[in-house]
């Protein structure tokens, strides 16, 4: 009877220790997949799918061309190429705070801590070492300049609709007015010596330095808006006659514009070479602020929606009209900015469904 009742015991404890030894092993096999060890790097901050938007992130070891990444978790204010054109700054959405996050290892770091309360859009000076940012106020929006090199800082006032940086950054030009005029200006970026250079009667201009040459800017007419040129002796010359839900993209080097507006069959792309008047069309329905040019100035990337399914693809344009898909993601996709890395490898993408940022690999 002992004999039968210790052999039962020992069956029982095999069977015991055989379960316990299998749950373990699968339950390590669940919880820590050697591929998801902690690498150091930002994607440890979030899981592969990003639930509430249904965005699939691809991790570095997978980032092959046209795939799509999140670059940053965080919600994106006013992104940028860095000095160095290998990385994105930008500030946090809600708090203001300053980051870098690098393209190809999603490293990221802080820049700046002070929060920002009531920030609406910030332009970057070309070194990025100065900008120029608008905030909120009951009483009426202020454009503020800052230096993150010397700290200097400075309130521009309330009575400036639009801004632009210099190409190499010395100066900015403005629509607004200042004292008893109003019109285009120019000053240094902390607005000391400022000067009227086009006095004007218009409410509102966008205004652009796509050239150390001549400036430009948008003015909303009866039927759409126009693009004038502005020169440094003063010269004005209809760049774009009106264009209905104008939208426009300078070029590098200032010598060619990219524009979209609207016609009757949708939204319509076009480029237009400044030197000769040259009008093309590109053959694809999508808006001048969903692309960017490349650093030859022969072609453009464009988020380009789909016109049976939600989503966009993305295509390197030639001038010439002719396409090249680079990626057709699966997730839910919305461009409200894009812009190429200095070597025109990566593709970063402002998403306006989340105001998160993006990268595909070209």
């Amino acid at each position: 009877m002992s004999q039968k009742f210790l052999i039962t015991l020992t069956v029982v404890s095999i069977s015991l220790t055989a379960f316990l030894s299998g749950y373990l092993i699968s339950r390590t096999d669940f919880h820590r997949n050697p591929s998801s060890d902690s690498t150091g790097n930002i994607l440890d901050k979030f899981s592969d799918t990003f639930g509430s938007a249904d965005l699939s992130i691809s991790s570095p070891s997978l980032l092959n061309n046209g795939n799509l990444r999140l670059l940053s978790p965080r919600g994106a204010i006013s992104p940028a190429i860095s000095q160095g054109k290998d990385s994105v700054i930008y500030y946090e959405k809600d708090t203001g705070k300053v980051f870098e996050v690098t393209l190809g290892g999603l490293s990221e770091k802080s820049i700046s801590d002070t929060p920002l309360a009531n920030l609406i859009k910030t332009i970057w000076a070309p070194s990025k070492k100065e900008v120029v940012s608008l905030f909120y106020y009951p009483r009426g929006s202020h454009y503020k300049y800052f230096s993150y090199k010397t700290k200097i800082s400075a309130d521009l006032g309330t009575n400036i609709k639009s801004l632009s940086f210099s190409p190499d950054g010395s100066q900015i030009a403005y629509f607004g007015r200042k004292e008893d005029s109003q019109g285009i200006f120019i000053s240094q970026p902390d607005g000391s010596s400022f000067k009227n250079i086009l006095p004007s009667r218009l409410e509102s201009a966008e205004v652009y330095w796509p050239s150390d040459d001549f400036l430009a800017f948008k003015t909303e007419v009866m039927n759409g808006s126009e693009i004038y040129s502005l020169s440094e002796d003063g010269e004005i010359k209809k760049i774009l006659d009106s264009r209905d839900g104008l939208e426009v993209k300078w070029s590098k080097d200032g010598s060619k514009l990219l524009f979209s507006q609207k016609l009757e069959s949708g939204i319509g792309l076009f480029h237009k070479d400044i030197a000769s008047g040259t009008e093309t069309p590109l053959n694809t329905s999508t808006s001048a602020s969903k692309c960017d040019w490349g650093i030859d100035g022969k072609t453009v990337v464009c988020g380009v929606p789909r016109s049976s399914a939600s989503g966009e693809d993305f295509y390197e344009i030639s001038l010439d009209g002719a396409k090249k898909l680079l990626s057709s993601p699966t997730s839910k996709i919305n461009t409200s900015e894009l812009f190429l890395s200095g070597l025109d490898d990566y593709i970063v993408i402002l998403n306006s469904l989340d105001n998160k940022l993006y990268v595909l690999k070209k």
